[in-house]
């Protein structure tokens, strides 16, 4: 909490040198180097915000959205450790891309990107499906569904 007073202190100081160039009036300096004095304060300033304030929920938010994170099937559906679903679903990809080297040389523009997906699901519950949590949500259900059918 003392920071932000700190930062504030340096916001204001930054605003004030910036419009009332007291320095510039007092000692006859020139009022461009007042002016970059409390440019670097705001700057100061507005990167302590965004380091502290912005930066790290944006971190949690992308790694949610990793593969096995809390925003993904895996995380939410399935009762695993992190770095565990994270080693099997990279197990599972190579095993699915050999699967489907197949279909890319029969159709070389068709879009396997869903089925690549839905394959490694598959494959992962195969091997997990008894770490299935949180099956009465709708979410994990709709998810169980769609891995399942054909």
């Amino acid at each position: 909490m003392t920071e932000i007073f700190i930062y504030l202190a340096i916001l204001i100081l930054g605003i004030f040198l910036i419009v009332k160039r007291p320095l510039a009036n007092k000692t006859g300096l020139s009022i461009y180097w007042e002016i970059s004095l409390g440019a670097v304060a705001v700057l100061v300033f507005s990167l302590y915000i965004i380091s502290s304030y912005i930066t790290p929920p944006m971190i949690e938010q992308d790694l949610a959205k990793q593969t096995c994170g809390s925003d993904t099937p895996q995380g939410r559906c399935y009762s695993l450790e992190r770095k565990a679903c994270e080693t099997l679903w990279e197990k599972v990809a190579e095993d699915c891309r050999q699967q489907m080297a197949d279909l890319m040389k029969a159709r070389p523009t068709g879009l396997t990107g869903p089925a690549l997906n839905r394959c490694k699901a598959r494959r992962l519950d195969k091997i997990i499906h008894f770490n299935r949590a949180q099956t009465d949500s709708h979410y994990c259900k709709e998810y169980f569904k769609y891995i399942e059918t054909p």
